[in-house]
């Protein structure tokens, strides 16, 4: 009984893990786009004007109202939108470079869409072997996102309760020669 209960938790646990893979240069891409939720035609058709496919989206400060005030944070990580619904979120060493914001392979691969003025995005994470997972955000009316640091999931997909806890501001940045390419996943 104990080895027939074992094999049916083990094939639970790895059925619900998102298959990946890293490349030369530390980007990670899921083997099969079809397992984010926000990669549909009735999420990638919707309206995007408020994010500007011009710039990045430089993370600036973070702020936790349990323990910590807003603070600057170190300027490592930046995200990038496409038209067609796809973005990236990058780490890199210091300030990006034009040559990093302009490199496919580098990043976490995510879909996104925007509701009036909250952005959504399905982003895949490492945890539990890889999943998919919700981070949502508000477009600010100077351009800026104030991403929220709670799980939407935990909250029932409520924004209203998880902007009363931890947020990071992402600071727009114009880039001068930023290459507009279509992301190959």
């Amino acid at each position: 009984m104990k080895p027939l209960f074992f094999l049916f938790i083990l094939s639970i646990v790895l059925s619900s893990c998102v298959s990946y893979q890293t490349n030369k240069e530390g980007g990670i891409r899921v083997n099969n786009p079809k397992e984010f939720k926000y990669n549909k035609h009735r999420f990638t058709t919707r309206q995007k004007q408020l994010i500007d496919t011009n710039a990045i989206y430089l993370l600036d400060s973070i702020f936790n109202p349990y323990y910590i005030p807003l603070f600057p944070a170190p300027k490592t990580k930046f995200v990038r939108f496409f038209s067609g619904g796809q973005l990236l979120f990058v780490k890199c060493l210091g300030m990006p470079s034009l040559a990093q914001i302009n490199n496919p392979n580098l990043g976490i691969q995510a879909y996104f869409f925007v509701d009036k003025d909250i952005l959504k995005t399905d982003r895949f994470e490492e945890l539990n072997g890889g999943q998919t997972g919700k981070y949502f955000g508000r477009i600010l009316p100077n351009g800026d996102i104030k991403f929220f640091e709670e799980r939407p999931t935990l909250f029932f997909g409520s924004i209203k309760t998880i902007e009363k806890g931890e947020y990071t501001i992402w600071k727009k940045i114009p880039v001068a020669g930023i290459d507009h390419y279509k992301p190959s996943w």
